[in-house]
């Protein structure tokens, strides 16, 4: 959060981040009902 990217006119700003998960075809995430409440505070507001 402390981190600060340089933009192009010079002015810096919040670190601009991202990913790419690339799964294999079928792949399916599991429902909410079988990720135990143990997961759930660990993930927070983690979402796909």
């Amino acid at each position: 959060m402390q981190l600060k990217q340089v933009l192009a006119n010079g002015k810096k700003r919040a670190l601009n981040v991202g990913a790419v998960l690339i799964l294999a075809e079928g792949f399916e995430l599991a429902p909410p009902d079988r990720i135990s409440p143990k997961m759930k505070e660990k993930i927070g507001n983690l979402s796909f």
